[in-house]
């Protein structure tokens, strides 16, 4: 891995981006990662304890690993940005949301920004074995998802709420999504 600036275009602003790049032997560091995540997860049930979350760290690498994006680490030239990866081939930001359980909860800060967002799901049935299902989820379909009763998520994160809501519940299984990609391996 290295990490390059680029100068691009973000949100209709110039800037310039300091961002990781991965290549191929990357991918065996990420699946060591991943098996020491795993061996930590499971061990904790053993305490009847809540296990840990899925470390962007692990999600957004093998987003990168897998689609030739490279990770967001900085900008320069605009005030803020909220996004995980960035696609130097199209100019659009990504952003990565990913899941080890059958049902998630995912969350989004206030300022979270993309072009494009991406879902990686690495329940694969209780398998936990490092590959996983990649979903492109219709943006539209996140900012108008109700959260409450009265409130989408758009609604929530103007008022600088992070709303909260299972992709795959409410975006993957109602809206029938199918995978782009499968049991995708990044080692």
């Amino acid at each position: 891995m290295k990490i390059k600036q680029h100068k691009a275009k973000v949100f209709n602003q110039d800037c310039i981006l300091e961002l990781m790049t991965f290549n191929k032997s990357d991918g065996k560091k990420w699946k060591r990662l991943f098996d020491m995540w795993k061996k930590l997860k499971l061990s904790l049930r053993d305490y009847k304890s809540r296990e840990p979350n899925f470390p962007e760290g692990l999600s957004e690498v093998a987003f990168c690993l897998f689609s030739g994006s490279k990770r967001f680490i900085s900008l320069k030239g605009k005030s803020a940005a909220s996004f995980d990866t960035f696609n130097t081939e199209t100019g659009k930001a990504e952003q990565i949301k990913a899941c080890s359980v059958k049902s998630d909860l995912t969350s989004f800060g206030p300022n979270s920004k993309w072009n494009d967002l991406y879902f990686l799901d690495f329940y694969n049935e209780g398998k936990l074995d490092g590959t996983f299902n990649v979903y492109k989820i219709p943006s539209e379909s996140i900012y108008n998802m109700k959260v409450n009763k009265k409130q989408t998520m758009k609604q929530q994160q103007n008022q600088g709420k992070r709303p909260r809501f299972s992709i795959t519940d409410k975006i993957i299984k109602d809206k029938k999504l199918k995978p782009i990609a499968e049991n995708v391996k990044v080692w």
